[in-house]
């Protein structure tokens, strides 16, 4: 399928469909980090951001780890803050606020919720599969001895 709704059939294709969205939030990381760090230089924002954007991009990392380490959470996470952040940077008038790169970045995020879903889904799967549960002589009536 395409890059936009990648297909999902195994563990291996769930971590390529996180893969994206990992590279983004690093992306969304290294771009606030600088520009925070500027707008702490220069005393003044930097194209709308101030250093307190330095928490963003901090924050930011926290979400690209977790979500390599596929973390079901930290990509509900990852959504809700780029969600968010494109909510408030068309709230205050940023210009490029939503074009084409966001739509690409929610549509990463989005496979990274599906690609951390069904790699756990699957995982289970595999698990239970290859060890099947145990007997325990007290799962079996007692037999009765023969003379």
């Amino acid at each position: 399928m395409a890059w936009y709704w990648p297909e999902i059939h195994d563990e291996g294709s769930a971590e390529n469909a996180v893969k994206p969205a990992v590279g983004v939030s690093g992306f969304v990381a290294v771009v606030s980090g600088t520009i925070a760090i500027l707008s702490i230089y220069y005393q003044k924002p930097v194209l709308g951001f101030t250093g307190w954007s330095l928490v963003d991009a901090l924050v930011f990392v926290l979400i690209t780890w977790r979500i390599a380490k596929m973390s079901r959470a930290w990509a509900v996470v990852g959504l809700i803050m780029y969600l968010l952040e494109v909510g408030f940077n068309l709230g205050t008038g940023k210009p490029g606020s939503l074009g084409v790169l966001t739509i690409v970045f929610i549509l990463t995020y989005v496979g990274a919720l599906r690609g951390t879903f069904a790699y756990h889904k699957f995982r289970k799967l595999r698990v239970s599969l290859e060890s099947p549960p145990s007997v325990t002589t007290s799962q079996f009536p007692e037999q009765p001895s023969s003379p």
